[in-house]
């Protein structure tokens, strides 16, 4: 879990410098950045499914795959925690 917080500040510091460097608004991209990853970790969570599919999911498959349904999900949304850090501090700050 400690490398994937790692994980995203070293994403924002690359997503930093390649705006910097191709003069992009960098507002605009790590919201992005950050939209796409927890969008991700929903998918990957499967909670964006109706009641019934998620029941029926959860009946079939086994222990291994629950477990890494959840672990990735959780590492993909403490990698977005710090891209959702950097974007308010941009946002209000600069």
């Amino acid at each position: 879990m400690i490398k994937s917080i790692i994980g995203g500040f070293i994403l924002s510091f690359i997503l930093l410098l390649g705006c910097t460097i191709a003069n992009v608004n960098s507002e605009t991209v790590f919201f992005a950045v950050f939209i796409l990853l927890v969008g991700l970790a929903i998918i990957i969570s499967g909670v964006a499914v109706s009641g019934n599919r998620m029941r029926a999911n959860l009946a079939t498959e086994s222990k291994t795959d629950k477990k890494w349904r959840i672990t990735n999900s959780i590492n993909l949304v403490l990698a977005a925690a710090p891209v959702l850090g950097v974007f308010l501090l941009i946002h209000y700050f600069i």
